[in-house]
């Protein structure tokens, strides 16, 4: 069986697609828990009729919005297959994916399965193809660690794909390793602001001895104003420097590698560009804007992050502005900011994906 957890936060516009495409898998055996975090809108009631007609659907109801963290782990802790998956209610998933998924795992005895993924904007489908070629990880299973950490040395050559290796959707779990031990659970995003699954794979990937990749695009990702990652986030330098702290106790913990740290500080230098338009976004005016992306310029984590990034390996747009941030040049930051957030409104391009991924989460 496979557990399929789906948080939900007033959805009722697009949770349909998403429901329709779980329940018309050709793989039947699946518990489908969806986690109604608080709706406002009708999808609490929606889930129901859903439950009421697929006796594979179970609704958990939350009585106020917790964040997607905890309707994840409240998914996690109800869900009883032998393999977790999961999906947010605005995406939707190809209807062979659990089959597919599964199939894979089963031949190469994997613990982990990734796939790709499209990005859909509007009537604009744009598959996002991380590697063109399918990958099995083994021996090297701290390669794939590592690069869920954060790029090293040529992966900068792409940015944008800061976090195409760290969502929890487009990936199958075996839940006996989640579950071994001191359970594996979710950080609280209102605590990290982003990145929570990130945090989720790290932790996942030490458990595992095998990870299978595929360059399809199973799964597809509604890009909204109204998605989660799009939301405005109150104070995400101080929540960022949570999140880092956290990434860098588990090389502690974990013991891992050098190349672990400068993948970490590349994070927190790629990771400028979603600071910046976050305070510009939230200013009062631009002045004001330039004046906290000065500030977050001139703090040790990201100036130390942006000195040692090493920006010959970027394409020279992403170099120009990285190498300005580096210098603190807050006026030419800010001017490019303001030019890639008008970006952003009207696009579902490289610099919009950098800023979700944390550059996405």
């Amino acid at each position: 069986m496979i557990s399929i957890i789906i948080p939900c936060y007033n959805s009722i516009a697009y949770i349909g697609r998403c429901l329709d495409s779980i329940s018309a898998q050709t793989y039947s055996d699946l518990q489908v828990v969806c986690v109604d975090d608080g709706s406002t809108d009708g999808t609490a009631e929606l889930l129901q009729e859903y439950a009421h007609r697929d006796k594979r659907f179970e609704v958990l109801l939350n009585s106020v919005n917790s964040g997607i963290s905890a309707a994840r782990n409240r998914g996690l802790a109800a869900a009883r297959g032998e393999w977790v998956m999961f999906v947010d209610s605005d995406d939707w998933t190809d209807v062979e994916t659990c089959e597919k998924a599964l199939s894979l795992a089963t031949a190469h005895k994997a613990d982990m399965v990734m796939w790709c993924y499209t990005r859909e904007l509007g009537a604009n489908s744009n598959p996002k193809i991380f590697y063109p070629e399918g990958r099995v990880w083994e021996e090297d299973i701290r390669c794939l660690q590592r690069r869920i950490f954060g790029p090293y040395g040529e992966e900068l050559r792409h940015p944008e794909d800061l976090d195409s290796w760290g969502t929890v959707w487009g990936k199958l779990y075996r839940r006996k390793l989640i579950e071994a031990g001191s359970p594996l659970r979710f950080v609280d995003n209102r605590e990290v602001g982003t990145a929570e699954d990130v945090v989720f794979n790290i932790d996942y990937t030490q458990r595992i001895h095998k990870a299978v990749y595929v360059p399809q695009p199973w799964y597809h990702y509604r890009k909204t104003m109204e998605s989660y990652t799009n939301r405005r986030r109150d104070g995400l330098v101080v929540k960022w420097d949570k999140l880092f702290d956290t990434m860098e106790h588990r090389i502690s913990q974990y013991n891992l590698d050098p190349d672990f740290t400068e993948a970490l500080r590349n994070r927190m230098a790629i990771g400028v560009l979603g600071l910046g338009i976050t305070e510009l976004r939230g200013a009062e005016s631009w002045w004001a804007g330039r004046k906290a992306i000065g500030s977050i310029l001139h703090r040790d984590r990201q100036s130390n992050a942006l000195r040692e990034m090493k920006l010959e390996y970027m394409p020279l747009h992403w170099r120009i502005f990285y190498y300005a941030a580096r210098h603190k040049l807050s006026f030419t930051v800010t001017m490019m900011l303001t030019a890639i957030n008008r970006i952003i409104s009207n696009t579902d391009d490289s610099s919009q994906e950098a800023l979700q991924s944390g550059a996405p989460s």
